[in-house]
């Protein structure tokens, strides 16, 4: 079927918002997706790699206030992401006339559903997060262990330096030089490869090559809002942690991650999941996946996305 690809803009709280729209059925499901960074929007990586998803779902991608399309120069908290991300799925609703919708998140975009599914699950029809974080404290032990046990694996030893001097996190911070050593983390991550695997065809010029054929000449714009976003909401989320006191969730979740994933560590993605409580719930890891997962393994993101509209097709004929 031919993808009907649309662009346009809504007001969301006193904000003019821009959302993409792909579809094949406009009375198929509504699947929004709310995409990382912060402040890194995400549809020209899902028209490139996720499209076929629109043959089953009316795909929405949001470019949230203050990424890609939907400039502004506020300051900008987590509330107010919060509070545009209801007024999206109450303009999804009534526009589609649907009373719930499927919210899958990436990332950034994983904390702000996951919250959004916790507070308001009536609107809710089933919940997917990819690259899932949990704690800042937890998460950030299992990157400097990994990041360490990756340099006595190469035998890299400017980097077991490095952590010998930072020491290892107490909480979310280093002993010496707290910014600095994150800084450090993070970048070891990506040339270890817990970011965008080594094992697949995805690469950071496959990353970047479709932003700038999607936002053309407003691509400097889109990227100084990544970093503006991402200061200031990443910096928020990490000074609580709201998800790992999730405990309970009375909608339906599918997990994925990437095995290799260590920006959003598996490992605590995983411990948190084996104790959360949920009416249906599974976690799936992909092979030769990092972070990126849905973009670095798409015909296994989107089979595993797509497979939650064809199990609820075949319980619907079944009873």
């Amino acid at each position: 079927m031919n993808v009907n690809v649309t662009t346009g803009y809504i007001n969301i709280n006193h904000s003019r918002q821009n959302i993409m729209t792909m579809s094949t059925d406009d009375n198929n499901p509504v699947l929004l997706i709310v995409h990382g960074g912060a402040g890194s929007p995400d549809r020209p990586l899902v028209k490139k790699y996720n499209s076929e998803l629109a043959d089953y779902y009316t795909v929405i991608c949001w470019d949230q206030r203050g990424s890609g399309l939907s400039y502004t120069n506020e300051d900008l908290t987590i509330d107010v992401m919060l509070n545009d991300l209801k007024a999206v799925v109450a303009y999804l609703r009534d526009m589609y006339h649907q009373d719930k919708i499927y919210i899958a998140g990436h990332s950034w975009g994983a904390y702000l559903g996951l919250r959004f599914a916790s507070i308001y699950p009536e609107y809710v029809k089933y919940y997917i997060g990819t690259g899932q974080g949990i704690s800042s404290i937890v998460d950030e032990i299992d990157k400097y262990n990994f990041v360490k046990e990756e340099a006595i694996k190469r035998n890299d030893e400017k980097v077991l330096s490095k952590l010998n001097f930072f020491g290892e996190p107490s909480g979310y911070t280093y002993q010496t030089d707290d910014k600095s050593a994150k800084r450090f983390i993070g970048n070891m991550i990506h040339k270890y490869c817990g970011y965008i695997s080594n094992k697949n065809d995805f690469s950071t010029t496959k990353y970047f090559a479709p932003y700038f054929k999607c936002y053309g000449f407003n691509i400097i714009k889109v990227l100084k809002r990544m970093v503006k976003s991402s200061a200031a909401l990443n910096a928020e989320m990490n000074k609580k942690d709201s998800i790992s006191c999730i405990t309970e969730l009375s909608v339906p979740i599918l997990l994925i991650s990437g095995e290799e994933d260590m920006i959003c560590p598996v490992c605590a993605t995983q411990r948190w999941f084996d104790k959360l409580a949920a009416p249906q719930k599974e976690f799936i890891k992909i092979k030769n996946a990092a972070h990126m997962v849905n973009f670095e393994q798409p015909k296994e993101w989107n089979k595993l996305v797509i497979s939650i509209i064809d199990n609820e097709y075949s319980n619907y004929e079944e009873e």
